[in-house]
């Protein structure tokens, strides 16, 4: 009977110990349950591309926004490079909802990334501030909203943290919850 004890109780610590991954990078957004706006919008990446002149609205109707992303590290001694966010929602008895940011329209978020010369969503080492926030909201549009609904889903923020010293990359994945409302 005790080894049957023994046996159990290191199998339990065994896969506790493997479920249980702790990230250095959290992600939180600034609002709870998101509205969905039936008219077009203008992204961050189209003011910023139109330099002065006037932006066209580049965001289909039936959108919402994420007002403000905060990226949180327990340990600022890498680099952090955000690669994409991609946000998936299911939509009860519609299409499910799927936006992807990357590349300009990631930049365009945060001023500090926009101005880099890579235009790299780029979280450096050592920042002062344990929690970094995207400076502009991210939109997601074009959404199906015949019916009123509340949907709920995920956030998730692809990338890599790198250690500037050896080069080597850890690969980041970590999301947050998300849930959006038509009336």
């Amino acid at each position: 009977m005790r080894h049957w004890t023994l046996l159990l109780l290191a199998l339990f610590t065994i896969t506790a110990g493997c479920a249980q991954e702790d990230s250095n990078v959290e992600v939180s957004i600034s609002s709870s349950s998101l509205p969905l706006i039936p008219a077009t919008a203008i992204s961050c990446a189209a003011i910023k591309n139109a330099a002065g002149d006037t932006p066209t609205s580049d965001i289909s109707p039936s959108y919402f926004k994420v007002p403000k992303i905060t990226f949180t590290r327990k340990n600022t001694d890498k680099q952090l490079i955000i690669a994409f966010i991609r946000i998936n929602i299911p939509v009860p008895g519609g299409t499910a909802v799927s936006c992807e940011y990357g590349g300009d329209n990631l930049a365009a978020l945060k001023d500090s990334w926009w101005g880099n010369t890579a235009k790299e969503a780029l979280i450096d080492v050592g920042d002062a501030n344990k929690s970094v926030s995207t400076d502009c909201a991210l939109y997601c549009g074009g959404i199906n909203s015949d019916n009123p609904y509340v949907a709920s889903g995920t956030m998730e923020v692809f990338g890599l943290e790198r250690n500037p010293s050896n080069q080597e990359e850890t690969p980041v994945r970590v999301q947050t919850a998300i849930s959006i409302q038509s009336f």
